[in-house]
């Protein structure tokens, strides 16, 4: 027989049936068994993963923490040396402000003791020695504890031996012209030139002095000597007013500087925590990625393997798409890891990880569907045997197995085992040389009497262990025994 192949459906007994329903049942223990084994490793390496990250959470925390506190304490410490220094400094104005002073007081009293002097043998002993007492007095108070009342009290005293000196009889023509130069050296003394400290203090000694020179020349000199105390007293006051101007100026230049030095400060030390937040950041940026690596690393490992041997099951079981995507999704796991890549590797080993067990469960359905085909395939071969042909070879074509049988006149039998799209076993043969072959012109039929009956003995035979081949049929075979002939049955397929 030459012509289009014969197709017979084949069912399978209850032993074999539950045969097969055994091998499925341990194939699925042993893929959950497989799973399981990966999820248990899976979470195991999650564990020690989440506890070396809260060590290493806290050990870094602790760097971020001490690392703060060192700026803040350098930023402590450089306020309290500039509140040191302010502190220094303020001493050193109060200091100076102190000397200055009691220079002040110091040569005011030596102005009382010379007043005193002038006065001596004019006026009354008794008078004389209680200024005396009163200007020791002072004096040691000046060595011993100066305070700011004793300028008040020397002005006091200078003014009480103005007042005796006013009342004494006149001496001898003192040297006015000398006290007035006296006067207005200590006045260039005190403030040099306009727009300094006290203006108004100066501006009034300026036009006191003034008036004793006018008074001078114009030989008034019981005016002169009138205007004497006064201006003696205006000079010391404007004198005390210079110094406290100077001192308040020199304490305000002070505090602005510490302030600004407080400002410098305070920026370096934000600068610092700025930069202290960025190198937090970028450490947590590299720690997070060394974390990605090493969980894609591990859970890559825990399913590389299983997914390797799926990819062979596949390309050796005809799954070309199924290999190609897992062998793609193993690549892809690979080169994001080999790079460095975190986040795209944990991306393609989740989905290896969600791939694989699908995968394994049609592999497991593609190999039973084999192992089916292979004892089908015995099963043929010895009902060949059985029935006169020889066994010539056979081809693995993914999920198709061709079987190849001689028979003694020179026909060859083309075997090929197979599963419909219900998972249901077929066997197709196409016979070359048969003789039998016969086309009825009248109505397109095809009979082959002897080569059908040759391959149902063959049917029979395969019964035995428990294969059960259906009615053989191919194009055009004739309608069975008066049953009309129709052009559909010329088109029957399996």
């Amino acid at each position: 027989m030459s012509g289009s192949p014969m197709y017979s459906a084949v069912g399978v007994g209850a032993a074999v049936r539950a045969a097969q329903a055994a091998q499925q049942q341990a194939r699925l223990a042993e893929r959950r068994r497989r799973e399981q084994a990966r999820a248990r490793e899976r979470a195991r390496l999650a564990a020690r993963r989440a506890a070396e990250r809260a060590a290493e959470r806290a050990a870094r925390e602790r760097r971020d923490r001490a690392r703060i506190a060192q700026a803040r304490r350098r930023a402590e410490e450089r306020s309290e040396e500039l509140a040191r220094r302010d502190g220094a400094e303020r001493e050193q104005r109060l200091a100076a402000f102190g000397e200055h002073r009691r220079a002040a007081v110091s040569r005011s009293l030596d102005d009382v003791a010379r007043l005193i002097t002038e006065v001596r043998g004019q006026a009354d002993p008794q008078t004389v020695f209680d200024l005396d007492g009163r200007l020791s007095l002072l004096r040691s108070r000046l060595r011993l504890d100066p305070d700011p009342s004793l300028g008040a009290a020397a002005e006091q005293l200078r003014s009480r031996v103005v007042a005796l000196r006013r009342t004494a009889p006149d001496p001898e023509t003192p040297d006015r012209a000398g006290q007035l130069a006296a006067l207005e050296g200590r006045l260039a003394a005190i403030s040099p030139a306009e727009g300094g400290p006290d203006t108004a203090g100066r501006a009034g000694c300026t036009q006191l002095l003034e008036r004793m020179r006018g008074a001078l020349t114009g030989g008034q000199g019981l005016r002169f000597d009138a205007l004497l105390g006064t201006a003696e007293h205006d000079l010391a006051r404007h004198a005390a007013a210079v110094a406290r101007a100077e001192a308040e100026t020199q304490a305000r230049r002070a505090a602005e500087t510490a302030a600004r030095a407080r400002l410098v400060a305070e920026a370096e030390l934000a600068a610092e925590l700025e930069r202290l937040r960025a190198v937090a950041a970028a450490e947590q940026a590299a720690a997070r990625l060394a974390e990605q690596l090493l969980e894609a690393g591990q859970r890559f490992e825990v399913v590389a393997q299983g997914a390797r041997n799926a990819a062979q099951d596949a390309a050796e079981l005809g799954e070309p798409t199924l290999h190609e995507q897992l062998l793609g999704l193993l690549d892809r796991a690979g080169a994001a890891l080999a790079e460095g890549r975190g986040e795209p590797a944990l991306a393609a080993v989740a989905e290896l990880e969600s791939v694989l067990p699908a995968a394994e469960e049609r592999l497991d359905d593609l190999l039973a569907a084999h192992e089916q085909r292979t004892e089908l395939a015995r099963v043929l071969q010895d009902a060949m045997a059985a029935a006169g042909l020889g066994f010539a070879g056979f081809e693995d074509r993914g999920q198709d197995l061709v079987l190849h049988f001689d028979r003694a006149g020179g026909a060859t039998y083309e075997a090929t085992l197979q599963h419909d799209a219900t998972g249901t076993p077929v066997l197709s043969y196409v016979v070359e040389g048969e003789p039998d072959r016969i086309v009825l012109p009248a109505t397109g039929e095809i009979t082959c009497d002897r080569t059908e009956a040759l391959l149902d003995h063959v049917h029979e035979l395969m019964a035995a262990d428990d294969y059960h081949p259906g009615e053989l049929d191919w194009d055009g075979k004739p309608p069975p025994s008066g049953v009309p002939f129709t052009k559909a049955d010329r088109r029957r397929t399996r």
